[in-house]
């Protein structure tokens, strides 16, 4: 392949690369801020300073392109759970180790945190089946954790604690931010607090 040729080439991948980054900030952004009905892929796109063709150039709409942004999201979970089980790490620990993982999300890119809260409360978004069925599946090994361990209530199932665990700890995150004018911080103590809370309804 003749050099220049080559160049062009590997420079048209990171700048599609550029874009597909800033059309994936765009959407948790927007969704963010207008719900999942009100951020439209023309808006999407607008945002991201890219054209709307484009756009659909690698996403047949904005459904598929927030349940890729989940998938992502949640893959992140996944392997934070599939490292604590190497590591055969108690439910208390388990427990402990994912909602601090979100809590330094929430520092770290608070839109991710936010995005999820919308979702996660916007009746006309349904979750992608695949999302679902790979997160109930961790949150059933926990919860199959903490019956062995007599650690857990008996009776919670894997819905309660699907609820507990990962609903509570992003409505507990949006709540700081919706009580502050300010950048919200999440400390140890927040960290602490919110597992004192956790673990008074696990038990």
């Amino acid at each position: 392949m003749n050099i220049h040729l080559l160049i062009t080439f590997k420079m048209a991948r990171i700048t599609d690369q550029t874009k597909i980054e800033r059309l994936k900030l765009s959407t948790m952004k927007l969704v963010a801020e207008r719900g999942f009905g009100g951020a439209s892929a023309t808006l999407i796109a607008k945002d991201a300073k890219v054209a709307s063709g484009y756009f659909y150039m690698h996403y047949k709409g904005k459904y598929e392109m927030v349940n890729a942004l989940l998938h992502d999201v949640y893959r992140e979970v996944v392997v934070q759970f599939e490292q604590l089980a190497k590591e055969d790490t108690s439910f208390t620990e388990t427990i402990e180790n994912l909602v601090r993982h979100f809590m330094d999300i929430a520092n770290s890119n608070p839109v991710k945190v936010k995005f999820l809260y919308v979702l996660t409360n916007d009746y006309s978004f349904v979750l992608d089946k695949e999302i679902r069925e790979n997160i109930y599946s961790i949150i059933g090994q926990i919860k199959d954790l903490g019956h062995k361990s007599g650690t857990l209530d008996p009776l919670l199932t894997t819905e309660d604690l699907y609820l507990i665990l990962f609903i509570n700890t992003i409505q507990f995150i949006n709540q700081r931010y919706k009580n502050s004018t300010k950048q919200v911080r999440f400390t140890k103590t927040d960290q602490d607090h919110l597992l004192y809370l956790i673990n008074k309804i696990l038990k």
